[in-house]
C-alpha cells in the first residue's frame, strides 16, 4: 500500500514537472536576428576566429544551439545576447566611428585574455566560443597593426595650441558644469590631486595621468588598496597624444576626464565604484542615459579580482635609481604639471611642482617661474601594461631632476636642462 502511494505520488510529481515544462515554452522572449547594415572588415584570419567565437552573442546573426531553444535555458541565452549586443554589435559596426571600432576590437581582445568572454559557463557548452592561445596571437598581431602611431601634423599642434591658450586665459575654474547622467557630480578638485599613475594607450593614441583624492594616497601609503577603502576617488585625465620626431609624445588636447568614486553600499549595483565622464572642454557628461555605467562595469570586470581597479599606484619613495635624492623632497606630494613618453628611450615622464610652480604653469608663466617655484621631473623606465594591452605604464625609476627657482646651473643641472624642464608647458586641466 505505501509502495502504491509512493508511486502514485512520484508519477504525479513528473507529471507536473512536465506540464510546468511545457507550459514555460510558451514564455519565449523576442530573439529575432534584424537586418546587418555594416559587418566588420577584417583579414579572413581574424573574421573567422570573431565569427566563430563571438558573432551568436554580438551580432544579428545568432544561431542558437538545439540546447539553447527550451526555456529555461533559452531565457538565459536571450538575455546574454541581448546585453551582448548592446555592449558590442558587429552588425552596426558601421555605426561606429574608426576610432571606436578600433577601441571596441581592443576591449574585446583583453576580456577575452582575461577570459571574461565569453564567460566560463557559455563556453561550457558552447565551445566554439573559446579562443585559443594561438588565436590570440594572431588577433594582437592584427591589432597592433591598427595602432601604428603617426607623427602629429600642423592641424593637431594647431588644435592643441589654440585650446592651451583659451584654456590659461580663462580665469578660475569651470563652473555649472552638468552632474553625470547618473547623478555623479562633477569634482573639479581632481587636477589638485595627487598623481598616482600614468599609462601611455597606444592603442588609442592618448597620454593618461590618473590621480587620487587623499583617502586613496593614504590607502597606497598604508598599503589597503585592495579592496580600496569607501571615499577613494580616482581621476583618469586623457589627452591626444602628439608624436614628435624626437620620439616624444607630449600631451595635445584635452579629452576627458572620467571618475571611479568607491562606496560599496551606495554603489552596490555598479560593483561598488560610481562612475562618471566628461568630455572636451565644455566637460559633458558621458552617454545617452544612466545606462552609460554599464560599459564602464564590462570594461573593468576582468579586474574583478582586484576591486575592478585596473591602476597599480607608482608610489617611488624607496625605488629611485641611482643619484636620485629621496630624502629632502617627496614628489608624490606635489601636483602634476605634465606627462609625457619618450618613444626612443622607452620612458615614461611626469613633472611635478610645489603649488607656486604649478599655479604659475596653469597660467602659462612657466618660463619664468616665481620665487619660490620648485620643479621635479620623475623618469621611469616603461613596461607593457599587464591589465591592458595595448598600453605602457611605468616600471622602475631612471631619474629624479630637481629644479629650484633662483638655483645656479651646475654638474647634475645644466643650463640646457634647466631651460628644457622650464619650458615644458602645462598639460591643460579645466
Amino acid at each position: 500500500m505505501a509502495k502504491q502511494f509512493l508511486k502514485r505520488k512520484v508519477t504525479q510529481a513528473v507529471i507536473v514537472l512536465v506540464a510546468c515544462f511545457m507550459l514555460i515554452q510558451l514564455i519565449r522572449p523576442s530573439l529575432d536576428n534584424p537586418p546587418v547594415t555594416g559587418d566588420l572588415q577584417a583579414p579572413p584570419e581574424v573574421k573567422s576566429i570573431l565569427q566563430r567565437a563571438c558573432y551568436d552573442c554580438h551580432s544579428n546573426e545568432t544561431k542558437l544551439a538545439w540546447f539553447d531553444k527550451p526555456a529555461p535555458a533559452y531565457w538565459l541565452v536571450a538575455a546574454h545576447v541581448k546585453e551582448g549586443r548592446y555592449l558590442l554589435n558587429f552588425s552596426h559596426w558601421d555605426s561606429l566611428t574608426i576610432d571606436q571600432q578600433k577601441g571596441k576590437l581592443f576591449e574585446s581582445l583583453n576580456q577575452i585574455v582575461f577570459k571574461e568572454m565569453a564567460p566560463r559557463q557559455y563556453t561550457t557548452f558552447h565551445k566554439d566560443a573559446r579562443v585559443s592561445e594561438e588565436e590570440v596571437k594572431v588577433l594582437r598581431k592584427y591589432l597592433a597593426s591598427l595602432a601604428t602611431p603617426k607623427l602629429a601634423d600642423s592641424a593637431m599642434i594647431r588644435s592643441a595650441g589654440d585650446q592651451y591658450a583659451k584654456w590659461t586665459a580663462s580665469a578660475g575654474r569651470p563652473s555649472d558644469v552638468p552632474p553625470e547622467l547618473n547623478g555623479i557630480a562633477y569634482l573639479p578638485d581632481y587636477r589638485d590631486w595627487q598623481p598616482i599613475s600614468s599609462t601611455e594607450r597606444w592603442d588609442n593614441g592618448t597620454l593618461r595621468v590618473i590621480t587620487g583624492n587623499p583617502t586613496a594616497v593614504k590607502a597606497i601609503r598604508e598599503g589597503h588598496t585592495d579592496p580600496w577603502p569607501d571615499g577613494t576617488a580616482f581621476a583618469k585625465i586623457a589627452w591626444k597624444g602628439l608624436l614628435r620626431p624626437t620620439g616624444e609624445i607630449m600631451p595635445g588636447e584635452f579629452l576627458q576626464v572620467e571618475f571611479m568614486i568607491k562606496d560599496k553600499s551606495k554603489y552596490a549595483g555598479t560593483d561598488g565604484w560610481g562612475w562618471g565622464r566628461w568630455k572636451g572642454m565644455q566637460l559633458k557628461p558621458y552617454g545617452k542615459d544612466a545606462s552609460f555605467a554599464t560599459e564602464c562595469t564590462h570594461c573593468h570586470q576582468p579586474m574583478h579580482d582586484h576591486d575592478f581597479v585596473f591602476t597599480s599606484p607608482v608610489y617611488w619613495k624607496g625605488r629611485a635609481g641611482a643619484g636620485a635624492d629621496t630624502t629632502a623632497f617627496d614628489p608624490l606630494e606635489w601636483k602634476v604639471i605634465t606627462s609625457m613618453v619618450d618613444k626612443s628611450k622607452r620612458t615614461m615622464v611626469i613633472l611635478y611642482g610645489n603649488d607656486a610652480a604649478v599655479n604659475a604653469a596653469r597660467k602659462g608663466q612657466a618660463e619664468v617661474y616665481p620665487a619660490g617655484s620648485e620643479l621635479a621631473l620623475v623618469t621611469w623606465a616603461q613596461k607593457e601594461d599587464e591589465h591592458w594591452y595595448g598600453a605602457n605604464v611605468p616600471d622602475s625609476i631612471v631619474s629624479i631632476e630637481r629644479f629650484r627657482t633662483g638655483e645656479a646651473p651646475g654638474a647634475k643641472l645644466t643650463q640646457e636642462r634647466i631651460t628644457y624642464l622650464t619650458g615644458l608647458k602645462a598639460s591643460v586641466t579645466p
